[in-house]
């Protein structure tokens, strides 16, 4: 009976001195619960429009292009990444594009702006 109290004395002393360190350890941290947080969305990206007319002006140092359907003229930011392409030519430079040409402008609108991702013939907006 002995050796029973001695053992259940010791059990309990041992589960008194692991409570004791948990609440110590536990009160010690006062940091902040981290939690997993998800990343940031990535940005959608912006939807694609096209516009067909003639070219009214197309200047590569100015960087724009105005295209104008009906009594709609509508201005195009070009930049280095802008494509072009004629009839004649599927990968053309933006000198081969001319006033009075008809075109069909694939661009974005970002803050307000238009910027052409391709610019050419009608037919090639399905290239």
């Amino acid at each position: 009976m002995k050796n029973h109290l001695l053992r259940t004395a010791t059990a309990l002393g041992i589960a008194a001195l692991a409570f004791s360190f948990a609440a110590s350890v536990q009160a010690g941290d006062t940091s902040t619960p981290t939690t997993a947080t998800a990343p940031a969305p990535a940005p959608a990206k912006p939807k694609r429009h096209q516009y067909t007319g003639i070219v009214e002006s197309i200047d590569a140092k100015a960087g724009t292009a105005i295209v104008k359907k009906d009594a709609e003229s509508k201005t195009f930011k070009i930049v280095e990444k802008t494509k072009y392409s004629t009839l004649e030519k599927k990968d053309a430079a933006v000198t081969d594009i001319k006033v009075g040409d008809k075109v069909t402008v694939i661009y974005v609108e970002e803050d307000g702006v238009n910027t052409a991702r391709r610019i050419g013939p009608p037919d090639s907006a399905k290239r």
